[in-house]
């Protein structure tokens, strides 16, 4: 029953896990969609401004080309906005049977009030909100199934200045949403739950039906609904009958049952004639197994049936014979099991030494910091551990914690501690946030009270920043790299474990180059001597304090040695962590970097790379920088390399201002350098291309080119 219940999950994650990828797949051509039509809705403001007709019909010619999931696009501006004389002005292109594009003048002279126009211009309400269509036969000839979405640009009174419109022919998803299918009968539905209609689907019967009030489904069939909302609100949802799901796991169980059955028989069928043969031996054995007992054969028993002196006295050999073997047995398990558990302990105390981070200097790489970590159990395992590891690449974790108990028990509790900490860090949460998932987790089902002390901080490598949070643990010592150790003002919380939903709160200081950073356990200020006094906190300052100038792998191992003096061969009763972290100096790195190849197919990826860096940044902000980058890395892809090939590496930071940088092998080629367009002169007597760059040097506040080292090196800025 376990297995069939491990099937039926397994089969049901499976569904979710294909919903996931597709709902992702449609999720970015849904995206591209919406930041073209922002981009027609920026070029709408842009053509404003120049006023310059020729430059709009150029500039949706030309993006519409690098754009083939579009059907058509462009923009209209309201009545007598661009033009006061001219009530119609609108751009529109499109794609024509031969696959070219080409404007098409006798669409945008549509009236006004046509359905296209007025769904979109009633829904949008402010800037950069992108609205979608309900779906639409075109009758421009093709005849297919089409949404339009659309944006808009408002003026300084917060009035319609003008709609941009990118229309999506849906039946190029159909044949791709046609694939998933997880069993005969199952089918897919894309809808929009909010105007209630049905944007395409695979069921057979419903092929024209628009609405999901109207589904034909069949009434006798109960349904699986596997559901998952897009990021413009649609709905992609897998319908699975329950009856096919988990047929193919019933028929494993049914055969699964018959072989039980067989097996059963054929076990009862052996242990009759096992028990048949014991009872009918012959009595005459009886005094020669009697002379097997004597000579040591403890595993002889007598079997007899007569309830005579005969048959007690060989009841009596029996019980004789039994209770010594079971002590010779009993000796020899407990020698096994003790030698076992020996063997065991010293390969636990080895894994556990290899969870910690053992090698050091564990980023050679890193000329900002010096760390070193040590941590010496009581027992053959022990509760406390050390980490350190980088969350992104400037930001350092560095965690020490005491799990209350000492052993087997205290390490178990230590590693779900440990692993539970770094896995909830690298996901991108915040100190306080880390510490109040993990301290809700380990208190469920904590049956054993135990709890955990820890002290977690986050170190920027690139602006000295020292973010942390106490969770009722020892405060650590700081030395500035003017003076001496003293102990760092922190607020104690609870200990994770101990009280469910525990609000933790972070403190900061900033760390100087030079400054050092100490973190222990209670197992160096809680060290006795054959006196019983402690080792004390006083001390360890004085300690810290005698050998302020050493390196944190020279600190550490000091201390140990003090607290051994101190101790005098006094056995050590608790663990004994400790962990330095030494400033040399502040990064001035990028934050991210991204190398990817010089190719237009990798201008999703670098889309991607750079809005995860800009995704707490203003809509409008963000759009703008899309299309600065967009311009850029399009243009290396087409120019830096050709014919060859070859990769592009991009950097981001957004500490002052946001910086972007674009390094390339290429040929040397300086893209500031391009003239920018005559705008005053006709479309036909202008030269091919330059927009794009002059669209960049409008959007982006500073732009610098430089030749380093054989590498075109630009860099965009945008000042916040």
């Amino acid at each position: 029953m376990k297995a069939f219940e491990r099937y039926r999950s397994l089969r049901l994650e499976g569904i979710e896990k294909t919903l996931k990828f597709e709902t992702e797949a449609v999720n970015k051509t849904i995206a591209k969609i919406e930041l073209t039509a922002r981009y027609f809705a920026l070029n709408a403001r842009l053509c404003y401004e120049v006023h310059s007709k020729d430059l709009c019909e150029k500039q949706v010619i030309e993006y519409l080309r690098i754009f083939p999931l579009a059907v058509g696009g462009g923009f209209w501006f309201s009545p007598y906005a661009y033009d006061k004389n001219e009530m119609c002005v609108g751009f529109y292109a499109f794609y024509d049977k031969s696959g070219e594009v080409r404007l098409d003048n006798d669409f945008v002279k549509a009236d006004y009030d046509s359905t296209w126009y007025r769904g979109i211009a009633d829904e949008v309400t402010t800037e950069n909100q992108v609205v979608w269509t309900k779906p639409y036969i075109d009758d421009s000839g093709s005849f297919s199934l089409m949404t339009t979405a659309g944006s808009g640009i408002f003026d300084e009174k917060g009035n319609l200045m003008a709609i941009s419109t990118v229309d999506w022919k849906i039946e190029t998803i159909i044949d791709k949403l046609s694939a998933i299918k997880p069993t005969e009968k199952s089918f897919i539905l894309l809808y929009s739950p909010e105007k209630d209609f049905i944007i395409a689907n695979t069921y057979t019967n419903s092929k024209n039906v628009d609405s999901l009030k109207n589904m034909p489904l069949d009434i006798d069939t109960a349904y699986l609904s596997f559901d998952r909302t897009m990021n413009n609100g649609w709905v992609l949802s897998i319908k699975v009958p329950k009856n096919e799901i988990f047929s193919e796991g019933e028929e494993a169980r049914q055969l699964f049952l018959w072989m039980l059955g067989i097996a059963a028989a054929i076990n009862v069928f052996i242990a009759y004639f096992l028990v048949s043969k014991m009872i009918n031996k012959p009595l005459k054995q009886l005094t020669e197994e009697v002379s097997k007992l004597a000579f040591g054969h403890l595993d002889t028993r007598i079997e007899i049936k007569s309830k005579s002196e005969l048959g007690l006295l060989a009841e009596t050999f029996n019980k004789m014979a039994s209770d010594l073997q079971a002590a010779i047995e009993a000796n020899a398990r407990e020698r096994a099991e003790k030698e076992r558990i020996d063997t065991e302990l010293g390969v636990a105390t080895q894994i556990q030494a290899s969870m910690l981070p053992c090698i050091f200097p564990p980023f050679p790489d890193r000329y900002e910091f010096d760390i070193f970590a040590s941590m010496l159990p009581a027992k053959e395992v022990g509760g406390d551990f050390y980490d350190f590891f980088f969350v992104d690449e400037n930001t350092l974790a560095v965690i020490v914690a005491d799990v209350s108990g000492k052993g087997v028990p205290a390490a178990l509790f230590m590693v779900i501690a440990k692993t539970l900490i770094k896995n909830n860090a690298c996901s991108g949460k915040k100190p306080k946030d880390v510490f109040g998932i993990v301290n809700n987790v380990l208190n469920e089902n904590n049956d054993t009270f135990m709890f955990v002390t820890a002290f977690m901080g986050y170190y920027d490598i690139t602006n000295g920043k020292f973010i942390y949070v106490n969770a009722g643990h020892n405060p650590p010592l700081i030395k500035r790299c003017d003076g001496g150790y003293e102990f760092l003002k922190t607020e104690p919380h609870f200990f994770l474990a101990w009280n469910k939903d525990a609000q933790y709160s972070e403190e900061e200081i900033t760390l100087h180059p030079g400054d050092t950073l100490y973190l222990y356990t209670d197992g160096v200020t809680e060290a006795m001597n054959k006196d019983n006094e402690l080792f004390s906190e006083q001390r360890l300052l004085e300690v810290l304090n005698r050998y302020g100038d050493f390196l944190p792998k020279e600190l550490l191992p000091a201390v140990k040695r003090e607290i051994d003096f101190f101790a005098d061969g006094t056995e050590q009763a608790d663990d004994i962590t400790m962990l330095a972290l030494k400033v040399n100096a502040i990064s001035e790195r990028y934050t991210k970097k991204l190398e990817v190849e010089a190719d237009v197919k990798n201008l999703d990826a670098v889309l991607d790379f750079i809005n995860a860096e800009l995704s707490s940044y203003p809509a409008e902000l963000r759009n703008n920088i899309d299309v600065a980058v967009e311009e850029i890395f399009v243009n290396i892809a087409n120019y830096a390399y050709k014919p060859g090939n070859g990769d592009v590496a991009i950097y981001i930071s957004t500490k002052q201002k946001i910086s972007i940088k674009f390094e390339d092998k290429g040929k040397e080629y300086n893209l500031i350098e391009q003239e920018d367009p005559d705008l005053d002169k006709p479309l036909m007597e202008r030269k091919i291309g330059g927009l794009g760059v002059f669209f960049v040097k409008k959007l982006m506040d500073e732009i610098e080119y430089m030749r380093i080292e054989n590498k075109n090196v630009l860099v965009i800025t945008k000042n916040l």
